[in-house]
């Protein structure tokens, strides 16, 4: 153990040292600012401004209704109106529907109105559809906005038709709105929101994902340096070969704990008051346990796979096959976040190598139940085991040997040789 944790101190110390690695102390939590937060703050400084919309009432009937609600149910932070609605009309007030659109068009491409819709004259008999016309049609959150607002006029429209007074119809037609409230599994209320599920989840998605990848990088290149200049030949004859690969792990992981440590320290500091509301004691401490496992097992990943090269080049392609892995589950990010009892998601879930990731966000949306956390818990730590097992055969014979990277078949025999 003095000789591992010798080696672990000396591949921590020169890490730390490096002007490399002051410099991503401050610069990866500004990456991290920046992909995660700063597109919503964006957004919400988009839809902090006024938009004009066009509408071309083809019906007669639906423009005054549809300006009139539009305008009383959507404001900006400031009370003004989120849409100013304007009346389509050629200058010649033609009801022809090219030339409405062509002159439409030339509003939208000269910036007078952001888009316009179109509400064909049989609206509510013969079609119940519109079109909506812009340079940009990728705004969801304003389409569906129209979308019920028009439901709400033909509802309503309808019903005056059945005899329904006009004064009833906004009695009966009004806007359901929600907040959501999570239950734990002890029964308790808790508050959440979106803002809130994200940082208990995904912050540590993208914790580990860092923390590998350096850490794995990292060993990856010392292994190759050491190789290259044979320094290894040298260490190998005051340890053994397991020791220095037990080392070199547990060392980089320092580097990388420290890493998280310090950017922790940033966090709670800017989001104090946020951060200690809104984290769950259980649901950190059970992440945490992932976290570490996910570390181990991924380490000897890179170990069992990078301890065969022998240049800078192959180092780069092995990290970047590797990494492949960790990415994955970001692409699942929102279909755990909006179904975490999925089949697939439990079945994925109970792979060792989706297993951190996975469990770690599903948590924080709704907790797993207790056999599924054993469960994963327990096959993790067996992989990480056999992993360990596998990458110390692979590494006592791979440190010291040279030319073209082995086949598949000759790793297996590396794995069995006693």
């Amino acid at each position: 153990m003095k000789k591992i944790f010798s080696i672990a101190w000396w591949e921590y110390i020169t890490k730390v040292r490096t002007k490399v690695f002051l410099i991503s102390l401050v610069l990866m939590p500004i990456f991290i600012l920046g992909f995660s937060i700063l597109p919503t703050i964006l957004i919400e400084k988009v839809e902090a401004g006024q938009k004009v919309i066009g509408v071309a009432d083809l019906s007669g009937w639906v423009f005054d209704a549809f300006n009139e609600k539009v305008s009383k149910e959507f404001k900006l932070p400031d009370g003004r109106q989120s849409y100013v609605i304007v009346k389509i009309t050629t200058p010649t007030s033609s009801n022809d529907i090219n030339e409405i659109k062509k002159h439409a068009n030339q509003l939208v491409v000269n910036g007078k109105i952001e888009g316009y819709l179109i509400i064909p004259k049989n609206f509510g008999e013969d079609t119940l559809s519109f079109q909506y016309i812009a340079q940009n049609v990728g705004n969801l959150k304003d389409l569906e906005r129209f979308r019920s607002v028009l439901q709400e006029i033909l509802v309503g429209a309808n019903l005056e038709k059945h005899g329904v007074g006009r004064d009833k119809v906004s009695q009966i037609i009004k806007t359901v709105k929600y907040t959501t409230i999570k239950i734990s599994k002890r029964g308790e209320e808790e508050k959440a929101d979106f803002l809130g599920i994200f940082f208990s989840s995904y912050i540590f998605i993208f914790a580990l994902m860092i923390l590998v990848l350096t850490g794995g990088q990292m060993l990856i290149r010392s292994v190759v340096e050491e190789k290259s200049n044979r320094v290894v030949e040298l260490l190998l004859s005051s340890c053994t070969a397991n020791q220095l690969m037990a080392g070199k792990i547990i060392g980089l992981g320092m580097v990388g704990l420290t890493q998280m440590f310090v950017w922790a320290l940033m966090g709670f500091y800017f989001i104090s008051g946020y951060a200690l509301t809104s984290i769950n004691l259980e649901v950190l401490l059970i992440s945490l346990v992932y976290f570490m496992l996910g570390y181990l097992f991924y380490s000897a990943v890179f170990v069992a796979v990078g301890a065969p090269v022998n240049s800078e080049y192959e180092a780069q392609q092995i990290a970047g096959y590797v990494s492949i892995l960790m990415v994955l589950p970001i692409a699942f990010a929102f279909l755990i976040m909006q179904n975490p009892d999925l089949p697939l998601i439990k079945i994925l879930s109970f792979i060792p190598i989706f297993t951190p990731s996975f469990m770690v966000a599903r948590i924080p949306i709704k907790m797993p139940s207790l056999w599924e956390i054993l469960g994963t818990t327990f096959i993790l730590a067996l992989s990480v085991l056999g992993m360990i097992w596998v990458a110390g055969r692979i590494f006592r014979i791979a440190i010291l040997s040279y030319g073209k990277f082995p086949s598949f078949k000759e790793l297996i025999s590396w794995i069995q040789t006693k």
